[in-house]
């Protein structure tokens, strides 16, 4: 018995080792600039399984023209979709050449579906005119899509990980935002934001506290089964659509103050103890 048990365990440590290591095998490194050199020629990316060492900054690829003063704008025509990656470096969208500013605009899509952020990311001030998408991606640093302009039907953050804080200010989506089964361990903030379309963050937990305050939702907007633990703010958001908020948790009080609901707002299986309404 002791032979067959002892036989037992170092199959299953062989079958973790074998395991391990076809998943280390399958994450073949490559290099943030070859990457860059890649975009410049004007070739699409597709990278499956890999990890991309270095900082890749997507301001220093495209043609770069003077949006004002103060700023550049650099344009990328390639198509971006990176799937299953691990990104050791920074990824970001803002950069500078001597003392001048330059932000990105993406003609095709954005995508970075189930990717792991090891550094900072940072798509502030960037347009993107394709799809974005960044479902089952893991920050694990601070991650930051202030004033980011997306032309797109749908734009998708489900099922995201956060592990620090979050930022979506002032961001605009022509289309539909989801942000389904989303987990934030920090701080998230996505006040001023606008959508044209759906805004949907159902099954979605805040750890800790979540603005929402000043936004604006030309569609319905759901909270359906959202967990908030800390404080939150929806004050002097305006929301156009139906909005519902059925059998989402507040932990802590949630401000309302002044919140414009132009449609019918369902708070069913809520504790309205803990909403504070002030118009």
């Amino acid at each position: 018995m002791k032979i067959l048990r002892l036989v037992n365990i170092m199959t299953i440590m062989l079958l973790v080792s074998t395991s391990c290591s076809c998943l280390a095998a399958d994450k073949t490194e490559v290099k943030a600039s070859k990457i860059i050199s890649q975009v410049k020629k004007g070739k699409s990316v597709h990278l499956v399984n890999k990890i991309i060492t270095g900082d890749l900054d997507f301001s220093d690829i495209g043609k770069h023209h003077i949006l004002n003063a103060n700023m550049l704008q650099c344009d990328i025509q390639s198509n971006i979709f990176f799937e299953n990656c691990v990104f050791m470096g920074k990824v970001t969208s803002n950069g500078k050449r001597g003392n001048t500013a330059v932000q990105t605009r993406f003609m095709s899509n954005l995508i970075f579906t189930g990717c792991d952020f090891r550094g900072e990311v940072n798509f502030d001030n960037a347009t993107v005119f394709g799809m974005v998408n960044f479902s089952r991606a893991t920050f694990r640093e601070v991650a930051s899509f202030n004033n980011i302009a997306v032309w797109a039907k749908d734009s998708y953050f489900s099922e995201i990980k956060v592990e620090k804080g979050f930022t979506m200010i002032y961001a605009s989506f022509a289309g539909n935002l989801y942000f389904l089964n989303a987990a934030f361990d920090g701080v998230a903030s996505f006040q001023e934001t606008a959508t044209n379309g759906k805004l949907v963050f159902n099954n979605s937990v805040f750890r800790e506290r979540a603005g929402f305050d000043m936004m604006q939702t030309l569609g319905n907007s759901f909270f359906n089964y959202a967990r908030f633990e800390k404080f939150t703010d929806f004050s002097q958001s305006r929301f156009f659509g139906i909005v519902e908020f059925v059998n989402a948790t507040f932990e802590q009080n949630a401000n309302f103050g002044k919140t414009l609901f132009v449609n019918t707002v369902n708070f069913e299986g809520v504790d309205k103890d803990k909403l504070i309404i002030d118009n």
